[in-house]
């Protein structure tokens, strides 16, 4: 007999803005690839906070909670982005021009997974889960897989594919799900770190086949 979950997913709203980043920030400590975003904890708070305000009630935006039954605490979120026709052809036109990335380890890695996307996908529209994060508290109560499969879900409704980036952190999960590698990033962050010398981890771009 299939044990009953402890958790329902529900869509994020705007008041869970605070929590999804604390979320996001607890879950992302131990990867020295996240320090390198912003100089202080404070700043990829507030990065976080106000990309979620930018995206919450985007119409090309999902976010899903997950929160547990007994207490009403959201234990984790992910998010997904589906590109519109005109939003591809922004994306291609930004990497053309080399233009309107961040500065630093943050728009390295967005201009160089998108020019990844657009090797493998084209300008065909696709799904990409851009976040899944479980608050450590909540971790091993199968949050994270039933994400991926809502997710999965949607992309196999919709018959678009659905790409993610992954650390090695998250890997084996996204694996289990049903992800398969289809490119590698690999990113030198002594390159990128204070002082220049520090540990390097690869990243991976992943996609799921449908």
């Amino acid at each position: 007999m299939t044990k009953e979950p402890s958790f329902q997913l529900l869509p994020a709203e705007r008041n869970d803005i605070p929590r999804l980043a604390q979320i996001n920030i607890a879950a992302c400590l131990p990867d020295i690839a996240f320090s390198l975003y912003f100089p202080t904890r404070q700043e990829f708070e507030q990065g976080i906070i106000d990309a979620l305000k930018l995206q919450l009630g985007d119409p090309t935006w999902l976010h899903i909670k997950a929160v547990d039954k007994a207490t009403g605490a959201i234990g984790g979120w992910a998010s997904w982005n589906t590109l519109t026709d005109e939003q591809i052809r922004e994306r291609d036109a930004k990497i053309a021009n080399g233009s309107d990335f961040p500065p630093g380890l943050s728009g390295h890695v967005a201009r160089e997974t998108d020019k990844l996307l657009g090797q493998h996908n084209g300008k065909q529209r696709y799904m990409r889960c851009k976040a899944l994060f479980i608050d450590p508290s909540f971790q091993k109560q199968g949050i994270g897989k039933a994400l991926i499969e809502y997710g999965n879900g949607v992309a196999d409704r919709e018959h678009l594919p659905l790409f993610l980036q992954a650390t090695p952190f998250g890997f084996p999960l996204y694996v289990k799900g049903g992800f398969e590698m289809v490119d590698e990033l690999d990113i030198d962050l002594r390159d990128w770190a204070p002082g220049g010398k520090g540990n390097d981890r690869g990243m991976d771009i992943i996609g799921f086949d449908l």
